[in-house]
């Protein structure tokens, strides 16, 4: 497992910086491209064979999902770093221990989520204000989805562990076969057995267990060494407490930041099924469109903690540089093809007139300003690697649920539409890109310094 530095495909501590981490983050990219694509099918399967209705009812649902999973994805952020930090240092014991230990957290924590989730839905739909005509089959979608998280939690962390390793194209073969699954699912339970809303979340829940089997075969089975031996399922609590650590903090900015987008999406529902149709499938495109700089956040995380753990800061720091350098243009020209072709992208969701007008004006205010997310997004990957993670929390929770809740208060008091609550995104994406890069431009890594010229 531990060769020579830079030899093997997976270590990002030696060699050309810009070639590594775009071979780690094509597959990464791609991976995500298709995790992205569950719940579009869905959305794209029900808008167009059911009704406009169950596209709404989807839709509505995207926040509550990401809520519930956001914690358990902090969690397992933190686990990657640390398993990157033992594979740069060559600690082969360790890295076993919090593998292991990843994985036995990643099962409890699937279904403690999936029954939290279950519980607090009903009061959670009601809280978001969801329209009364979608509310049944966003209940539906929903008990359902969370009935199933224990495959995401597990499939999740499988994946958090192989790309901690720089193993980025397995990821992306298991959730490739599982899309492909999931949109024949989706097919066969709508137009086949007509099950609606129910059947796509139904082919959503198999396609996802499958992922995990395929990522739990992975790590059982390894390339020349077994990663994972169930009988060896154990917390180690001294590695427990350093992913807890860590990861816990981008948990709660995940989970409170989640938690303030069904605030947003509650006013998005005060405008009517319309217009939260048309949110919900531009909001698809946003997720696309977002892509590229979050792939780059993990693998900036993933080629700072393996460098910091065999002692390289000066190479982290460059890796950091160079991963905004490809960020920022990319994110660029896809804003830029999602302004030009905004309304053909939005017509593969619904062919109403009127949910497209309503999608189209939610994209006019967040792509032109995409570019920014490279500093909430890739500056805090970069953080998070280097284990520096509460100043990040803080300033994003700070940012994206006190002051979107006080300008969405204000604004639709004023001019209540779809135009002025989206730009309550863009307005606190600049704050919070502004204040985390100050903070990464004055942090002190000087500490993982060991040897520069290894």
């Amino acid at each position: 497992m531990f060769r020579r530095r830079g030899s093997s495909t997976g270590d990002m501590t030696g060699g050309n910086i810009i070639s590594q981490l775009v071979y780690f983050a094509v597959p990464l990219l791609l991976g995500n491209l298709f995790q992205q694509l569950y719940n579009a099918v869905d959305a794209i399967v029900v808008g167009n064979f059911v009704s406009k209705e169950a596209l709404a009812a989807v839709g509505s649902t995207a926040p509550l999902i990401n809520m519930i999973i956001a914690f358990a994805m902090g969690m397992f952020a933190g686990a990657g770093v640390m398993a990157s930090r033992y594979f740069g240092a060559r600690d082969r014991k360790s890295l076993l221990k919090a593998i292991h230990t990843t994985i036995a957290l990643s099962a409890v924590m699937g279904v403690v989520l999936s029954v939290i989730g279950i519980v607090w839905l009903r009061p959670l739909l009601r809280f978001m204000g969801t329209p009364e005509e979608i509310m049944p089959d966003a209940y539906t979608y929903l008990v359902i989805y969370f009935g199933g998280l224990i495959a995401l939690s597990i499939y999740n962390a499988g994946a958090s562990i192989l790309n901690a390793l720089g193993n980025s194209r397995q990821p992306l073969f298991f959730l490739i076969v599982s899309c492909i699954l999931n949109i024949f699912g989706d097919l066969m339970f709508v137009n086949v057995f007509h099950w609606g809303v129910a059947g796509v979340a139904v082919s959503t829940v198999i396609a996802e267990a499958v992922a995990m089997v395929l990522a739990l075969m992975a790590l059982h089975k390894g390339k020349g060494e077994r990663l994972l031996n169930f009988k060896d399922l154990r917390v180690d609590f001294p590695i427990l407490k350093q992913i807890v650590g860590i990861g816990l903090p981008s948990g709660i900015q995940g989970t409170i930041v989640s938690f303030s987008n069904t605030l947003v999406q509650s006013y998005f529902n005060g405008l009517g099924a319309i217009s939260l149709a048309g949110y919900s499938a531009a909001q698809k495109i946003d997720a696309f469109a977002q892509l590229p700089v979050q792939t780059m956040a993990i693998a900036v995380a993933t080629f700072v903690s393996q460098n910091l753990g065999a002692g390289q800061a000066k190479r982290a720091r460059l890796g950091v540089r160079q991963s905004m350098l490809l960020g920022v243009p990319v994110t660029v020209l896809i804003s830029t093809i999602t302004l030009i072709f905004g309304r053909g992208l939005l017509r593969a969701f619904s062919p109403d007139d009127e949910v497209l007008e309503a999608g189209m004006r939610y994209i006019w205010v967040f792509a032109p300003f995409q570019f920014v997310l490279s500093g909430t997004q890739i500056i805090p990957g970069a953080l998070r690697g280097a284990g520096s993670t509460r100043f990040p929390t803080f300033v994003c929770i700070f940012s994206f649920v006190a002051l979107r809740q006080i300008y969405l208060f204000f604004i639709t008091r004023i001019n209540y539409s779809i135009t002025t609550v989206a730009m309550g995104y863009p307005l606190t994406w600049m704050i919070a890109a502004s204040a985390i890069f100050i903070f990464y431009l004055r942090s002190d890594w000087s500490k993982f310094e060991r040897n520069e010229t290894a």
